[in-house]
């Protein structure tokens, strides 16, 4: 007869003789204080089959008999212990009472059990925001991390901390959460992985605490334990629960240190270098560019899906089973992500630019997973053979791709490149346009010359041509001369302002147009009419100087021709001298 255990659920005080069959699902190390190489005690967090949990302590005399014993994630039999109330700040467990090991505890290893590997004791955001003060118990949370924020570094007793605020988000409700030391190590770490998703975090035993007012979550240092996207039943049920609410939890991590919050009108409109396909394909360093076209083609080869690990690694059958090279462990929860091929083009030509899962969601308005349930009875579209008809829609469509120019080694396309970001806003793409328009430089009107009658001598136009000529050649050679276009929209802005500084009409018309460029389609018209209306009014400024001097001009005017010739040919002769040393 196999002996009897007792439950977690009926350990009272004062008897010791408890017989105990748990898992260890958390196991930490208390420093001393003052002195953190020496430990105070080690720290248990116990649960049983019937997933109640209790905490227990083995003091720091014992610490050396039980600590190469007791292994997290491992079940044990334990038996006789002290049984205490639980109090303090720091509770690990709602449990009465918590556990202390003497000297007479008896802990043997069982094989494994039905015991449950996890436990968490999730909290609801709704719940933490609406507390006034510091919580007694720590808790477990889940929610997806939205938001890192900059990384900063203090100094406590000689040694550098780092700290870094995060943000989760669930049920439309955000909770800041503020990590430390080894906590934003595994961050970091989990960050330089490439993962650019919103993941989903687990926080196991943080602290509630007040900042300025509001509740928010702090780690506990070595109690604490974070989860990035782990493969448990637990993220891929939250992960659900996020579609349901309509949220897209595709949507990219937003990391404070590496730029700031980037709409979709900043990011397309004022902060991304633009292009075309032919430029791009020409492009011999690496970049981001933004492109305008139509998507003309669908690319039917290979599999328009591949399948990930909830961490978001790639993964592949092997031996019949997935095993995440990143979780270090077989998968058994697989999502399906898009990868799609398309051909754009524009009016100097055509690419082929590679969509991965958050663009292409944003473009089906369906997520892979679900497009994948619709046609897993169709074979030939689940492998890759024929292509799910809704990818058809996507041809004719007008869009704008922030493209990074590093050219996909896999694919054998010349000219294939990832897209990073895509737009197909009407609003935000007429807009693309109207700004194109708006800085195609116009050629310069012809300079006037003087006539035959006024005395024009063809040796002053040959060496006009001559010297431009000239300077147009060594202009072009200049490296980096087709950046320059962009810096000197600002130039071209301050010399406008200047021109303008004695006419008010004129600043309100360029604040007019500035207004346009930010403001809705809807407003659009309204705003057109009115800069119509307004432009009426403009003084156009008088381009002869106010004080010019206007002479009768002579009849014979070669000689003074000659002698401007001498001091035009004298001056570029020293320019020539001195760019040739």
């Amino acid at each position: 007869m196999s002996p009897s255990f007792d439950a977690i659920s009926k350990i009272v005080p004062p008897r010791e003789a408890w017989r105990l069959k748990v898992r260890v699902i958390r196991a930490w190390i208390v420093p001393s204080f003052g002195n953190p190489d020496s430990p105070n005690s080690m720290e248990l967090i116990l649960v049983d089959e019937n997933s109640n949990k209790i905490q227990a302590t083995i003091r720091k005399q014992l610490i050396n008999r039980f600590k190469d014993n007791i292994i997290e994630g491992n079940c044990y039999k334990m038996c006789y212990f002290s049984v205490v109330p639980n109090h303090g700040s720091y509770r690990a467990t709602k449990h009465e009472f918590k556990l202390t090991f003497l000297f007479r505890t008896i802990v043997t290893t069982l094989p494994d059990d039905i015991i449950p590997r996890v436990c968490f004791t999730l909290y609801p955001f709704e719940e933490i925001l609406q507390m006034s003060q510091d919580h007694d118990y720590l808790v477990d949370v889940i929610g997806l991390l939205t938001l890192v924020g900059e990384e900063k570094s203090y100094d406590k007793d000689g040694k550098t901390i780092k700290m870094v605020v995060v943000e989760l988000s669930s049920q439309k409700m955000v909770l800041r959460c503020a990590l430390f030391g080894e906590y934003v190590d595994q961050l970091n770490h989990f960050l330089s992985s490439g993962y650019v998703e919103q993941p989903v975090v687990i926080l196991q035993l943080a602290k509630v605490k007040l900042f300025r007012g509001q509740p928010g979550l702090q780690n506990v240092m070595k109690a604490t334990k974070i989860y990035l996207n782990p493969d448990l039943a637990a993220v891929v049920d939250f992960r659900k629960s996020v579609v349901e609410q309509g949220i897209n939890g595709t949507q990219p991590l937003f990391i404070a240190n590496e730029g700031k919050t980037i709409s979709l009108e900043d990011d397309f409109m004022r902060l991304t270098k633009k292009s075309t396909i032919d430029e791009l394909q020409e492009n011999k360093e690496d970049g981001t560019f933004v492109i305008l076209g139509t998507i003309t083609d669908v690319v039917e080869e290979g599999c328009w899906w591949y399948s990930t690990c909830v961490c978001g690694k790639t993964i592949h059958p092997e031996s019949g089973v997935y095993f995440c090279d990143m979780c270090m462990h077989h998968v058994t929860n697989v999502i399906p992500r898009y990868r799609l091929k398309v051909v754009v083009s524009d009016e100097t030509g055509q690419g082929i630019f590679v969509l991965f899962d958050r663009e292409t969601t944003y473009l089906v308005k369906k997520t892979c997973a679900d497009l994948f349930n619709e046609v897993h009875k169709d074979s030939k579209v689940l492998c890759g053979d024929d292509y799910p008809i809704i990818f058809r829609n996507l041809e004719g469509k007008k869009v704008l791709l922030k493209v990074d120019t590093k050219s996909l080694g896999v694919d054998r396309y010349f000219g294939t490149f990832r897209v990073k970001r895509i737009c197909d806003d009407a609003a935000i793409i007429s807009m693309f346009e109207l700004a194109q328009t708006e800085i195609t430089p116009l050629k310069d009107a012809p300079v006037p010359v003087f006539g035959p009658e006024l005395g024009e001598t063809s040796n002053t136009k040959c060496l006009e041509n001559t010297v431009m000529s000239s300077f147009l050649q060594k202009e072009a050679n200049v490296a980096g001369l087709d950046d320059i276009h962009l810096d000197m929209e600002g130039v071209k802005e301050v010399d406008i302002q200047d021109h303008s500084v004695d006419s008010d009409e004129n600043v309100v018309l360029s604040d007019d147009i500035g207004s346009l460029i930010r403001s809705d389609v809807d407003e659009t018209q309204d705003l057109l009419s009115h800069l119509l209306d307004d432009s009426r009014k403009v003084n156009v400024p008088n381009v002869v100087p106010k004080d010019a001097v206007f002479l009768k001009v002579k009849r014979n005017l070669e000689a003074d021709f000659d002698k401007e010739l001498e001091d035009i040919v004298a001056h570029c002769s020293k320019i020539i001298k001195i760019e040739d040393s």
